[in-house]
């Protein structure tokens, strides 16, 4: 019985254990700074949003402490937590960072707010949803 006991606690304690690989960040250096909004397009019935055709000028910043803001015209309108997890992308069929602005899942801010990220040339950036007939949304970085 005694054996039985010292078994039950030993299975808990090691199940109770966690290892650093489900404590380690996925990196978001090349995600730091700030990002003007240049086009958000796509869809079922494709359409497409610029800064000229909605009259606003948007800002996504990105900390390496996993903090966001976005900005419109100047001011702030957003701001939170974001998430960087890896997902399958339905494009590549690869595994893919995939961000999550996590305290405004309700909010309409003009872009993408969820979906696999693309850095091209270390100054553009796509988000785009992961969904088929889905949306993305294109960026510069500014800082």
């Amino acid at each position: 019985m005694k054996n039985l006991i010292c078994i039950l606690v030993l299975t808990f304690a090691l199940s109770s254990c966690s290892t650093t690989d489900d404590e380690t960040a996925i990196n978001n250096s090349d995600l730091v700074g700030s990002w003007q909004w240049t086009q958000t397009a796509g869809g079922l019935f494709y359409f497409e949003a610029t800064p000229e055709t909605t009259g606003k000028a948007l800002e996504l910043t990105l900390t390496d402490t996993y903090n966001f803001s976005i900005a419109e015209n100047g001011t702030e309108i957003a701001n939170g937590s974001y998430a960087l997890s890896l997902e399958t992308s339905i494009y590549s069929g690869e595994t893919a960072r995939f961000i999550t602005l996590e305290t405004i899942e309700q909010q309409d801010v003009g872009f993408v707010k969820n979906g696999i990220i693309k850095i091209s040339n270390s100054n553009q950036l796509k988000i785009a949803d992961n969904n088929h007939d889905g949306i993305s949304s294109s960026f510069i970085k500014i800082e």
